[in-house]
């Protein structure tokens, strides 16, 4: 008996909480709905079907920042001859940090 009552007051508990995760999480997601949304329309404008959507979804979702950030920090990092997982790190630290040069906090 005592395990079916703690089953019960768990899920009342998780469904008593939702409501409130919903809203917190609800503001966050606003601006970036919106950008999909933006980004589909374009290529629905474009009759972009398959791979070219998923493609043209991918690059509209990007910030022009970070891909400016990425595109400048994959050359430096091709200057230095890194490869592999160094390179991988130099350019996640290079993007990470003109990301956050950008931010006035």
């Amino acid at each position: 008996m005592k395990q079916p009552l703690t089953s019960t007051l768990l899920g009342l508990l998780l469904v008593a909480a939702m409501p409130s995760l919903a809203s917190e999480s609800g503001a966050g997601n606003k601006a970036q709905t919106s950008r999909m949304s933006e980004c589909s329309a374009q290529a629905q404008e474009k009759g972009l079907k398959g791979d070219a959507r998923k493609e043209h979804m991918s690059q509209c979702l990007r910030s022009p920042g970070t891909q400016a950030a990425a595109k400048e920090c994959n050359a430096n990092a091709a200057e230095k001859g890194l490869k592999g997982e160094r390179r991988k790190e130099f350019v996640a630290d290079c993007v990470k940090s003109k990301s956050n040069a950008g931010k006035v906090g």
